[in-house]
């Protein structure tokens, strides 16, 4: 009971998207100049930097990405994380403006490109939709769109993250030995924790659709 309290308490404190956002962003580049300090500025200082900043915009992701399925999982108490997704997602956007200049810098200082250029473009593609989603969770601007186009580009461009976060964390994690396993493995089990959750969302939303569904059928 203590615990279920304290977790509402917790979800009942909403600081503004704004605070989230600055917060986000200050923590990131924290994160990149304390990196960039410590092991100085080469190549693989901004390599490891991008991996810093990298893991922490999947953890502002995933609670946005997460929130809604904990939320109808878990029930009410959760609701005020749900409402705080967008919050969440613009915190996410805030903080890929660090990771998004440390790329281009890395970019701009390497003397042959220091990825393939179908790699660039699948997570530039990323970076677009992560700051047209970030666009269109203003109602200034989804109030002269097509409501349609504005789910499916949402549904798009959230599950392209996902998949691109997906790539990212899940590619090849042995190439630098056990040690660095051991960095991943807590973002892996965090993107298997994202799917069940939507998956169990997902099919409870259908069940309690087809249970309304039958309940009507047998009252006419």
């Amino acid at each position: 009971m203590f615990s279920v309290h304290v977790q509402t308490q917790w979800l009942a404190r909403k600081p503004s998207a704004t605070a989230w956002m600055a917060g986000a962003f200050a923590i990131a580049f924290a994160l990149a100049a304390a990196t960039l300090m410590i092991l100085g500025v080469d190549g693989h200082a901004f390599v490891i930097a991008l991996r810093v900043t990298g893991r922490w915009s999947f953890l502002l992701f995933w609670l946005a990405f997460t929130a809604g399925p904990i939320a109808t999982l878990f029930g009410p108490s959760y609701r005020p994380l749900a409402q705080r997704s967008r919050a969440f997602g613009l915190a996410y956007a805030a903080a890929q403006l660090v990771h998004v200049s440390l790329l281009v810098w890395l970019y701009a200082t390497s003397p042959k490109p220091p990825v393939p250029q179908s790699v660039l473009v699948f997570f530039g593609i990323g970076i677009v939709f992560t700051y047209l989603l970030a666009a269109l969770s203003f109602t200034a601007v989804t109030r002269r769109l097509d409501p349609l186009l504005v789910g499916v580009l949402r549904t798009v461009g959230v599950y392209y993250i996902f998949y691109a976060f997906v790539r990212d964390l899940a590619r090849n994690p042995f190439h630098e030995g056990a040690l660095d396993l051991l960095a991943y493995l807590p973002f892996m089990a965090l993107i298997g924790a994202a799917i069940v959750l939507r998956v169990a969302a997902w099919a409870k939303k259908a069940l309690f659709f087809f249970e309304k569904k039958n309940q009507k059928t047998f009252a006419n």
